[in-house]
């Protein structure tokens, strides 16, 4: 039975909505899978890995829903859409600044729309992952990243 949303607390989630939101998200690992596609060589596994992922729990989510509406902490599907306008536009600045300037803009964007409001942590947790990427593919995949704005490319 489903249950009326002025009855619920928190953020009421339609099957509708949670539709439109996986739909979008596949899309999206659509996106990515035919970029990487485009790519030559190894340059091509990470996109495809992750846009397949982005495909694959998106089909999880469509066969898990339902047809009652669901209380949940999820964000309102406004904040959803907004997060996947978020993420086409650091998937776009990523190709023309570098994934590392972008993700400098993007990470702590990302964590304001969801609520982080300690801007130390914020901070502290964008330098840790700029730095963590850079050694990782620079260092450990010896996969120097294209010209980064930020490193004066």
């Amino acid at each position: 039975m489903a249950v009326e949303p002025e009855k619920l607390e928190g953020n009421p989630v339609r099957p509708l909505e949670r539709l439109a939101v996986a739909l979008a998200v596949a899309l999206a690992g659509g996106v990515v899978v035919w970029d990487g596609a485009r790519q030559a060589g190894a340059s091509a596994y990470f996109p495809i890995a992750v846009g397949s992922a982005m495909i694959a729990l998106s089909a999880v989510s469509v066969a898990r829903l339902d047809r009652e509406t669901r209380m949940t902490e999820e964000a309102p599907l406004v904040r959803g859409f907004v997060g996947l306008g978020m993420l086409a536009a650091f998937i776009f600045l990523a190709g023309q600044i570098g994934f590392l300037t972008a993700s400098i803009a993007f990470i702590p964007a990302m964590a304001l729309l969801g609520g982080d409001r300690n801007f130390l942590r914020i901070a502290v947790g964008t330098v840790a992952f700029v730095i963590m990427a850079y050694v990782v593919f620079n260092l450990a995949f010896a996969q120097p990243f294209p010209a980064e704005l930020i490193l004066g490319g």
